[in-house]
């Protein structure tokens, strides 16, 4: 048996297909006229569009701290520990909230206005969802189109959207300062009971010791003793070229010897006991001006923080109560002059081609089967002649 050539077979499908012309003609035009009619039937929806944009900066005092630290990681060249730019987190999230649907529901009677009584309200926020779109645009701004009934409550409904959403931004914005302050008074408290603890213990040193500005006390002894050991060292030349003058037995030689011994007394005195300093030796100087510079430091670094976020809690307290604009509208929503929903003319070409084609794979799919079965017995004859 011979297979038709594939030129055959396409020009015998083709004049298949034409013979049923007349039925594909007046199925795509009863399943139009029936889709425009069904289209015709429908509420029609207007559509009403908003244009807003973001401001430019973050002016909270959460946005403040956080920039000032990521400038202070730049000066010590640790920007990368910093984290990268962006925002706590995209106000689209704040657009797409259920929060915000469900209150627009509640406020514009949509329940009613979709005909949906009695149903599970899911289906109204599902039937809202597909009668609004917002768009994120690269250049920054947003798009948010509202399909109703009535022209002028489309309008109304994207102005009070966009008022919704700069609301419920500023309930976030409030709640996170909220936690901020609590986060920097506890800390403010901490660094006060500190401060306290460390001054204490200042005090201490200032009574039991007599020291209060360690770096000025070390220079002022420094140079006391030095003054010393100078004149103890010029006293003993002199005490040395007397004996060596008039000998040891002479009474300048005496005398100079007494003074030189009264200096060597004064200058172990100095170093060893407690006076010429503070109250405490010379050999101690050292470890108690450490352990008082420690606690000085300490100090300093406490009162410099505390001065870095006294400003920022009474910032962050403020914006607390205060009411800032998320969204600023750009183009304000208009009444629509004619409806946009339903395409009427979209829908019933679209059911006359989808029609057309079921009706095709139909007769595609019995015009193989039926040349497949003449086929089979065509070579169920051939083997039986044979």
């Amino acid at each position: 048996m011979q297979v038709p050539p594939a030129s055959f077979q396409t020009a015998a499908t083709i004049l298949h297909l034409w013979r049923y012309k007349w039925l594909l003609f007046l199925a795509a035009l009863v399943a139009g006229v029936g889709m425009y009619v069904y289209a015709y039937l429908q509420p029609e929806y207007y559509k009403s569009t908003i244009n807003c944009v973001p401001p430019k900066t973050d002016q909270s005092a959460l946005g403040n701290l956080l920039g000032g630290m990521s400038s202070t990681l730049r000066d010590f060249g640790l920007s990368k520990l910093g984290g990268g730019k962006g925002d706590s987190f995209d106000f689209i999230v704040l657009l797409f909230s259920r929060t915000i649907r469900d209150s627009m529901i509640h406020k514009f009677d949509l329940v009613n206005e979709y005909e949906l009584q009695g149903k599970r309200f899911q289906l109204v926020r599902d039937e809202f969802d597909n009668n609004i779109d917002i768009e994120l645009h690269p250049e920054g701004n947003y798009e948010i189109s509202i399909w109703s009934r009535d022209p002028k409550k489309a309008v109304v409904m994207c102005s009070t959207f966009v008022a919704m959403a700069n609301e419920l931004a500023n309930k976030v914005a409030r709640d996170e300062a909220a936690r901020a302050t609590t986060y920097l008074e506890r800390r403010i408290n901490a660094m006060d009971s500190t401060i306290t603890d460390i001054g204490a213990q200042m005090n201490v040193f200032s009574k039991n010791y007599l020291l209060f500005s360690p770096e000025d006390q070390a220079k002022a002894s420094a140079s006391a003793l030095s003054e010393l050991k100078a004149s103890l060292l010029k006293q003993e030349s002199i005490l040395g070229l007397i004996e060596q003058t008039y000998g040891k037995d002479d009474p300048q030689a005496i005398t100079q010897r007494a003074l030189v011994q009264e200096l060597q007394r004064q200058m172990k005195a100095a170093q060893s006991e407690p006076g010429f300093a503070g109250n405490f030796p010379i050999t101690n100087a050292a470890g108690i001006g450490a352990s008082y510079m420690k606690l000085y430091a300490e100090m300093e670094a406490m009162l410099k923080v505390k001065a870095f976020l006294t400003p920022t809690l009474e910032q962050t307290r403020l914006d607390q109560h205060r009411n800032t604009t998320s969204l600023l509208i750009v183009d304000e929503p208009v009444p629509a002059e004619k409806r946009d929903r339903p395409k009427r003319l979209l829908m019933a070409a679209g059911a006359a081609f989808g029609i057309d084609v079921l009706i095709i794979m139909i007769l595609l799919s019995m015009r193989g089967f039926s040349v497949a079965r003449s086929r089979l017995q065509t070579v169920a004859a051939e083997q039986s002649v044979s």
